[in-house]
């Protein structure tokens, strides 16, 4: 999810060019040199696999780096089973379960200690909710295909939301946009969803003839949903996602259920 934090530093640089117009504006003068650091957060149960968090901290909008993964937290996740785990930070940074795995119908709960300050999260894992089939599809005003997913909602309200990431060649599209969907008002329907994706060169089309395109299909939460239907409208927007972790963390917490499906574009 390396996109996430790209996110917030474009939401970042957005907030203060907003300022800077207001200050020009009402000749305020308004020191835009920093912004006030926040804990970042990124956690993901994915079913039958190890629990997995990434803590780090929000820098200055005109920093360059990445960022940093912070050491010393006390990461612990637990589910409705009874069953919790401290986790261990790994030398990619992570810090990850030994034991514990993502199940569907599982409720788990985050806690993150980190300098005496405690924030915690909640996610259920939905049933898995499989892909029909993959199509490529072409629009009229584009030299190339995108991918079409079509699907099932199942009836009932388990599966109401979803997300889908898509990798070509192996790579995942690292652009800021977020693909989401929700069958809240068409359960039990068929649904079919054309997954945009853009190029990291503004000159290359996106999609090329053999390319092989992987769709990672998520059935995800409703506040996981809305996070990342925030994140895909960031360019309308002048505040951060709506984050399910609690304690003035930003970022996201979510158990989730997938299924994956490849196609070639031709």
């Amino acid at each position: 999810m390396i996109n996430i934090f790209k996110a917030y530093k474009l939401i970042t640089a957005v907030i203060l060019l907003a300022f800077t117009a207001y200050a020009c504006e009402k000749e305020i003068d308004v020191d835009l040199r920093s912004v006030p650091s926040r804990i970042l957060i990124e956690g993901m149960v994915r079913q039958n696999s190890a629990p997995m968090v990434r803590v780090s901290r929000t820098l200055d909008f005109n920093e360059s780096s990445d960022y940093p993964f912070l050491k010393g937290a006390v990461v612990k996740i637990s589910d409705d089973a009874g069953n919790t785990e401290t986790l261990k930070q790994d030398n990619t940074g992570w810090y990850v379960a030994g034991k514990l795995r993502g199940e569907t119908g599982r409720t788990y709960n985050l806690s993150v200690n980190y300098e005496g300050k405690e924030y915690t999260a909640t996610s259920k894992m939905p049933p898995q909710v499989k892909i029909d089939s993959l199509t490529m599809y072409r629009v009229p005003i584009m030299d190339y295909a995108l991918p079409m997913v079509h699907f099932k909602d199942p009836v009932g309200k388990e599966n109401d939301y979803y997300r889908c990431i898509v990798y070509i060649n192996g790579k995942q599209r690292m652009n800021a946009r977020e693909i989401v969907l929700t069958g809240q008002f068409t359960d039990g329907s068929p649904m079919h969803a054309i997954l945009p994706v853009s190029s990291e060169n503004d000159e290359d089309d996106p999609v090329k003839q053999g390319d092989e395109l992987l769709v990672e299909f998520q059935s995800v939460d409703k506040k996981t949903y809305t996070f990342f239907e925030n994140l895909s409208r960031l360019d309308n927007s002048l505040t951060n996602p709506a984050s399910n972790i609690k304690g003035g963390a930003l970022g996201v917490f979510s158990a989730f259920s997938y299924d994956l499906m490849l196609i070639v574009a031709k």
